[in-house]
């Protein structure tokens, strides 16, 4: 068994749960999460991977500090480094991050761009945060020229990343993928108009839109009843508007990975709602459209950023144009009006999920390519 650290600034915020599935899904690696702090949420109390937490040693804290002011990387601090194989930063900064430490540790570095660290194209220092700003000012341009190894989630941001100027060869795409054990179809009877939406309350997910649909929707006599699962800076603003707008709405915050797996089972729609934005950031996959089709609840979404990727149109959801909150309305109604239409999309969206995005085989995938950079670093330094 070769060992892999998995770096990350937090473990882990609820919309980031992706980490630990697919970490506890390895068979030919061990795997220790190394991160900048740990806080408490539904999945990671349940997490059976080991995580070691900065904060919570002095010298970690220490070597935190020399990484993130003068980057320097000092792997005496850090116990991990002593049994690691390579580094694997969920998100760019952090691989930015990290890379000193790599480098000083002789360990090849991963990074895996998740959508914002690939599409932002605004003002360096609109983020915010000392080593974000470093990031998007030159950071990125910096790793592109890197001896680094780096994972995009779609062909959406492999693109982008080209365009940054990442070399073609040091980009992999790859889906993370979704646990099928916990994702899969049930017998639970479907409620009536439930609409449901997983996503953070922050401006490119495009709740406004999604209420703007519904409410047309609700308009022609549909009966809709919109739950919203999320957290974020605009949350009052949101519930505000949903509570002025349609008939019924509820607000979950915090759910464990099988609430969420239930409620999905229970709605006749999922309502996926993100845009573009000014400073290009848009949406690098949509992984909670696959939650949803996984347990045969067909998707409505924008056509935006890779979203297309994770759902097959007329087929097991129906993609309209961004922003377009008429052909959203008409596709909302078309899926809860016709039975034999809903019914034939439920059952190809979970048979799609199983086919090409099963975590188990993405991850089989992942341990392949983890082999080929050791492999690729190890002829390297013989050379």
């Amino acid at each position: 068994m070769k060992n892999v650290a998995i770096y990350v600034e937090t473990f882990l915020p609820p919309s980031q749960s992706f980490i630990i599935n697919q970490a506890q899904s390895f068979r030919n690696y061990n795997a220790t999460i190394l991160a900048g702090e740990r806080v408490s949420s539904a999945h990671t109390q349940q997490a059976k991977v080991e995580v070691q937490d900065i904060r919570s040693s002095p010298r970690m804290r220490a070597g935190e500090l020399f990484l993130k002011i003068p980057r320097i990387g000092i792997p005496a601090l850090f116990p991990v480094t002593k049994k690691a194989d390579l580094i694997h930063a969920h998100f760019g900064k952090n691989g930015y991050v990290i890379g000193p430490l790599a480098q000083a540790a002789r360990l090849p570095l991963i990074t895996t761009f998740h959508g914002f660290d690939a599409t932002y194209t605004g003002d360096p220092k609109g983020p915010g945060g000392f080593n974000q700003v470093r990031f998007f000012s030159h950071g990125r341009k910096q790793m592109a020229g890197w001896n680094g190894w780096n994972i995009a989630v779609s062909d959406f941001i492999r693109e982008r990343l080209l365009e940054i100027g990442f070399p073609e060869q040091r980009i992999l795409r790859h889906y993370i993928g979704l646990d099928l054990t916990m994702f899969k179809g049930s017998p639970t009877k479907r409620r009536k108009g439930l609409v449901v939406s997983v996503a953070r309350f922050i401006e490119y997910k495009g709740h406004r839109y999604m209420i703007e649909a519904l409410s047309h929707a609700a308009a022609q006599g549909n009966s809709i009843e919109f739950v919203m699962v999320g957290d974020g800076p605009l949350r009052g603003e949101i519930e505000a508007l949903a509570r002025k707008s349609l008939p019924k709405v509820t607000i979950y915050e915090n759910l464990s990975q099988l609430h969420i797996r239930n409620l999905l089972a229970e709605a006749e729609l999922y309502l996926h709602g993100s845009v573009t934005l000014e400073n290009g950031h848009a949406e690098a996959f949509g992984l909670a459209n696959l939650e949803a089709q996984a347990v045969g609840t067909p998707v409505v979404a924008f056509r935006s950023g890779g979203v297309g990727e994770a759902v097959e149109d007329g087929a097991t959801g129906f993609l309209v144009a961004e922003r377009d909150t008429t052909g959203m309305s008409n596709a909302i109604g078309r899926l809860l009006n016709d039975a034999d239409m809903w019914s034939a999309f439920s059952v190809r969206a979970s048979a799609m999920v199983s086919e090409k995005f099963d975590i188990l085989y993405q991850t089989r995938l992942l341990e392949d390519y983890y082999d080929a950079v050791l492999d690729e670093y190890a002829a390297a330094r013989r050379a």
